[in-house]
């Protein structure tokens, strides 16, 4: 049985992996859970599940018997170090999750990732630390799930282009003139996921699918011209992948994270979604409206632009949603916050974690200052 250590549990991704783990009977065994400040959502799955170790990030945890207790940011790191696993699924949401990463790499763990955040900022430091440790990094966003799973039927060579799909989120329908009046109540609004607020927020701008984009470019190794994006508002086909000979190979199933959480983290098929029924199943393709969402353009220009643009970018979303989300911003100045933020040159390269820290710093600075 592996055991296992979940960060950021009382999120939407943690409690999805909790729910199929303990009503699936899946063969995990959780060693640790994490959470930002969740406190009596973190001990109550604690004791679910028989956890022997809890880490409160965003506050202090008084010390118990019947459970190690870690708080903070060291503290996490700590608990990654001293916790004897086989495998830790990362859902801590943003930058956050990036050293908790790096350390679950070097700490020889397998890492199933469903913090995006940490290849978009970190991809060289991660690969480097997995190739070290010889740990494997396993993607958990459905779209770089499915990915994964379809570059596995196919030689390299063979594949001309890789596809994302997107829901377009709740405003793809609206007028640009309309953008004025959106509130984060109505951005929160999903059509198909349910989500935590922060990842909401960034699918109703197609944020969320930027960072997708450049996730998919750094972890599977290909070029900005040879990614897609197709608007798929059913949520049904989660990613494809074109091959030199004009074919096409999709994955599908219903929009539920746990076949691509469990997938993550265990090897074998295992009964967790309900299967597809054809019959009065329709499925519609978009082009994406670039020029009423342009942060998924703006992927494509990082990724052209080769330097440390990425971590300028995630780091000004994080500090434009939060101010949205707290009602400072309107939602055509989040936007315009992210992209006058990416305008600046972000030429320094970030050739280890003080780098990334400085040039995520330094962004977050720039974009507070636009608020």
């Amino acid at each position: 049985m592996k055991r296992l250590l979940i960060l950021g549990s009382s999120g939407s991704i943690g409690q999805t992996a909790l729910t199929a783990i303990t009503t699936k009977r899946l063969p995990l065994r959780v060693v640790g859970l994490s959470s930002h400040t969740n406190e009596s959502q973190l001990l109550k799955d604690a004791m679910s599940v028989g956890a022997e170790a809890v880490c409160l990030t965003g506050a202090n945890l008084e010390s118990r018997e019947d459970l190690k207790t870690y708080c903070g940011r060291d503290g996490l790191l700590a608990m990654i170090a001293e916790c004897e696993v086989d495998i830790v699924l990362n859902a801590i949401s943003g930058f956050a999750g990036l050293a908790a990463s790096l350390a679950v790499l070097e700490a020889g763990y397998d890492l199933a990732l469903a913090n995006k955040e940490s290849v978009v900022c970190g991809a060289h430091l991660l690969f480097d630390r997995a190739r070290t440790s010889g740990s494997k990094i396993i993607p958990v966003d459905s779209e770089h799930s499915a990915l994964n799973a379809l570059l596995k039927g196919q030689r390299r060579e063979d594949v001309h282009s890789l596809i994302l799909t997107a829901s377009g989120g709740p405003f793809k329908n609206l007028k640009p003139s309309q953008f004025e009046q959106i509130t984060a109540s109505d951005a929160l609004d999903h059509p198909t996921w349910q989500m935590g607020k922060k990842i909401t927020i960034d699918s109703a701008t197609l944020a969320n699918k930027a960072l997708e984009v450049i996730e998919a470019s750094y972890l599977f190794d290909f070029p900005h011209d040879r990614i897609e994006v197709v608007v798929h508002p059913q949520s049904i086909i989660h990613s494809m992948i074109r091959t030199n000979d004009g074919a096409l190979y999709a994955q599908l199933s219903r929009p539920d994270m746990s076949l691509a959480i469990v997938g993550a983290l265990l090897e074998g098929p295992v009964d967790l979604v309900k299967p597809l029924n054809f019959a009065g199943l329709s499925l519609t393709f978009e082009e994406p409206k670039w020029d009423h969402f342009p942060l998924l353009g703006a992927a494509f220009d990082i990724l052209r632009r080769n330097d440390s643009s990425a971590i300028a970018f995630n780091a000004a979303d994080e500090v434009a949603v939060q101010a949205f989300l707290e009602g400072s911003l309107s939602y055509p100045r989040m936007i315009e916050v992210i992209l006058t933020t990416l305008q600046e040159r972000w030429d320094t390269k970030a050739e280890d974690w003080a780098d990334v820290v400085a040039i995520d710093k330094e962004a977050r600075r720039y974009a507070q200052g636009l608020l």
